[in-house]
């Protein structure tokens, strides 16, 4: 279901304020996202949240059955980790030119890692899920902060921002491809769920 203009308008709110941490008040209106969420063509998407484990609470599951190369339907399970729009993404290392995840993003990996191991080993959740396979419970990625204002804390101009943009690329490249790990900002969600 398409979200309404309102639940955008409230949405779009809660992601461009400075005001305090949205992270779980934006967590209600992500199901409107959940295409953008998962890889190839869903054919059908449910979501959770909160789903606790021994490490923690998971924070958004999008299950899909999705149609593979020979068009079988495979259900799988992305787990995604949920940080601020107001969490900066970088910040600079010692030297000037590279820049360093946060805090906050490198908690958000750490937590990611976690609760994917967990969700594949535990039975219950893959009987919660519809899913045999534990190799079809995957990695989704992380949602945090916003593409310019916060992508690095005391980025002071334009060429700021693309040193913390090139770091991104070099963790994208180097960690993220080989697992499919997504990093998405949520002005990106934003933009997906505008009605």
């Amino acid at each position: 279901m398409a979200i309404s203009v309102q639940e955008f308008s409230e949405f779009e709110t809660l992601v461009r304020t400075d005001a305090g941490q949205t992270e779980l008040k934006c967590a209600k209106y992500l199901h409107h996202a959940a295409a953008l969420l998962v890889p190839g063509t869903p054919v059908n998407i449910t979501t959770g949240a909160e789903d606790r484990n021994y490490f923690g609470s998971t924070d958004f599951i999008v299950s899909a059955a999705l149609l593979d190369d020979q068009n079988n339907e495979i259900e799988c399970a992305y787990i995604w980790e949920l940080k601020a729009p107001q969490a900066y993404l970088f910040e600079f290392d010692d030297n000037g030119n590279r820049c360093r995840p946060t805090h906050e993003f490198i908690k958000a990996e750490n937590q990611l890692l976690h609760y994917v191991t967990q969700a594949q080993a535990d039975q219950l959740f893959r009987q919660r899920f519809g899913i045999l396979d534990h190799r079809n419970i995957r990695i989704g990625g992380v949602v945090i902060g916003r593409s310019n204002d916060r992508m690095l804390r005391g980025a002071t101009n334009d060429m700021d921002i693309q040193k913390a943009k090139f770091s991104l690329s070099v963790r994208e490249n180097i960690f993220y491809f080989a697992h499919s790990l997504r990093v998405l900002t949520w002005d990106r969600v934003l933009s997906f769920v505008k009605p």
